[in-house]
């Protein structure tokens, strides 16, 4: 499945509405097993299986977080009103400060 396919699957699965990280291209092309560790994932985020963490920066979201591989990590925000808004994949970094961004955590760059 190359990456335009997947984005394909993922709005079929989360709604045409999502959008995706500029990263997302780049950090796709090297999941492996897709259908099962992506598609998989998504099917069951939208059959509400998915443990979620609120955002305490913006108290309309809510988070999932899915860690693929050894640096790779997804998050989807979900808005409350039910409706899945953004696919973010990275690296670790990326994903640091997100999480950051969003009040999941404290910087853990500082000295």
């Amino acid at each position: 499945m190359n990456v335009e396919e997947l984005k394909q699957k993922i709005k079929e699965i989360l709604g045409q509405n999502i959008i995706f990280n500029k990263e997302f291209d780049d950090y796709a092309k090297t999941i492996k097993n897709i259908e099962d560790n992506l598609i998989e994932w998504c099917l069951r985020l939208k059959n509400r299986e998915i443990k979620f963490e609120p955002a305490p920066a913006m108290r309309e979201c809510i988070i999932f977080i899915k860690k693929i591989g050894f640096s790779n990590r997804c998050i989807v925000v979900k808005i409350a009103n039910g409706e899945f808004k953004e696919f973010h994949l990275a690296d670790h970094l990326y994903y640091d400060i997100l999480q950051k961004k969003l009040g999941l955590k404290k910087d853990s760059y500082t000295c």
